[in-house]
């Protein structure tokens, strides 16, 4: 490994230097240096944190009772130090056991399986086929994907956003802010917090309910116990054990599917379906299916005190297209939380063309105001019957799974029901939401600075 690196770095510094200048070297001197660093020397965030030259915040607003700021350049920097420690993370976790698979890399060959280096259709998920592999990738292919990218980025004025081609390899290479990167960091924290509490039964317990059963079984209860709870779930079937459907016309019983019911022992949660609301079908074809809200909430260990520790980060509307079965397939609307005001949306499927090649593949689509499919604008429109969903979320997030650093919650306002959670997802990207950035930084580095237990540090 320690000759593969000395190798690749010698190669890549050679080409950076001749094709990007002193801003693409220095890039991809602190990449090498950065994995020399986690891998080889097995160093501290804390150093790692010092070698990009970013600044220690995460407690001291605990401390002094007053929000700490950070310029642009030290956040940019703070952005690195948090990329780079995620990556090296991945690897240092690559074998230890995940909380919905056997290992981080069953997950991540799961979660790559229907994702593609844009423009190529080469699945994700070769490249976790094994450490080794995995290692190789980042080490001698990963530098020169940037470099393809940064080329594409560059010839966008939408995705250029006025930098220099040698300051878009840098931030993609050292500090990328697309939903991808940001997904992983996300997943990278929740797994590290996971084996960091891997002795205590209680903080372990609570990531059994990203499983879709056990999380409405939990809530429920909860509904149950308590009339002080302020957030509620989708209503379920109960009375029913088994359930049987049968196609109309399709004979020699191959159109029987039986379902036992999740409540009875069964794998199956049966529900009717929801149907959107009034205000949300006024802005979706009519044949759009449920469009919900993807919430983002986290634990923040730098609030001044408990109450306070959970707070919202991403509030998206994901407003469905014509004919699709599920809103999987939609365009990402960030939305105000404080106004409710649908702001400009986002399409990241060029990340989903799974052995599809094709240029025009390579770049997402941003700064969309108008769905495609109704001809009408939505950026701006406000949606007052998500008055709750933020709040609802917060709430569920502090009663539910207190402890779990993130959470992405799928929220439906639905015709006669109003606002229900339709389940938790731990694994959480932000769909392009708007976010504090400054704030986001702050918990990451206080997480990762204290190994994921950030308690040690209060």
């Amino acid at each position: 490994m320690v000759v593969v690196l000395l190798t690749a770095l010698a190669a890549v510094s050679i080409w950076a230097a001749v094709c990007l200048g002193s801003t693409g070297l220095s890039a991809c001197v602190l990449y090498y240096r950065a994995f020399w660093h986690m891998l080889v020397t097995r160093g501290s965030y804390d150093d790692l944190r010092k070698m990009c030259g970013a600044p220690r915040i995460g407690f001291l607003s605990k401390q002094n009772q007053k929000e700490m700021t950070m310029t642009d350049e030290e956040e940019q920097k703070l952005f690195k130090a948090v990329w780079l420690h995620t990556l090296a993370l991945n690897m240092q976790l690559w074998s230890k056991p995940h909380y919905r698979a056997e290992s981080l890399r069953h997950d991540l060959v799961a979660n790559f399986s229907n994702i593609a280096f844009p423009g190529t259709g080469i699945p994700m998920s070769w490249v976790c086929c094994s450490k080794m592999v995995a290692i190789m990738y980042l080490v001698v292919c990963h530098p020169w994907v940037i470099l393809a990218a940064s080329f594409v980025i560059s010839r966008s004025t939408l995705h250029r956003r006025g930098r220099t081609f040698g300051e878009i390899f840098e931030e993609e290479l050292l500090a990328p802010k697309h939903w991808f990167a940001l997904w992983r960091i996300n997943s990278t924290l929740v797994a590290a917090h996971h084996d960091a509490h891997a002795h205590a039964p209680k903080i372990q317990s609570e990531y059994r309910y990203e499983n879709k059963w056990d999380f409405l079984e939990l809530a429920l209860q909860q509904e149950k116990a308590s009339s002080a709870v302020q957030f509620k779930v989708t209503p379920i079937i109960t009375r029913c054990a088994e359930m049987v459907c049968k196609h109309k016309n399709i004979e020699g019983g191959m159109g029987i599917h039986m379902f036992k019911n999740a409540v009875h022992g069964g794998d199956w949660i049966l529900q009717e379906r929801l149907y959107n609301c009034a205000e949300l079908q006024a802005v979706l074809p009519d044949d759009a299916p449920l469009s919900t809200f993807r919430v983002i909430t986290m634990v923040d260990p730098t609030a001044e005190n408990i109450e306070k520790s959970h707070t919202a980060m991403t509030f998206v509307f994901r407003a469905g297209r014509s004919g699709k079965t599920t809103d999987h397939s939609a365009i990402l609307f960030a939305v105000d939380p404080d106004t409710l005001k649908i702001q400009d949306g986002k399409m990241f499927s060029n990340w989903y063309q799974v052995g599809k090649m094709g240029m025009s593949n390579l770049l997402s689509k941003q700064e969309i105001q108008v769905h495609p499919d109704t001809k009408e604008e939505l950026t701006g429109k406000e949606l007052k019957c998500a008055n709750d969903a933020v709040q609802m979320c917060v709430e569920a997030h502090r009663s539910l799974m207190p402890h779990v650093p993130t959470i992405g919650w799928d929220v439906a306002v639905a015709d006669k029901e109003g606002a229900v959670l339709l389940e938790a997802n731990l694994s959480c990207n932000f769909f392009g939401g708007v976010y504090d950035r400054k704030k986001y930084l702050k918990i990451l580095d206080t997480y990762f600075a204290n190994d994921c237990r950030p308690e040690m540090g209060a």
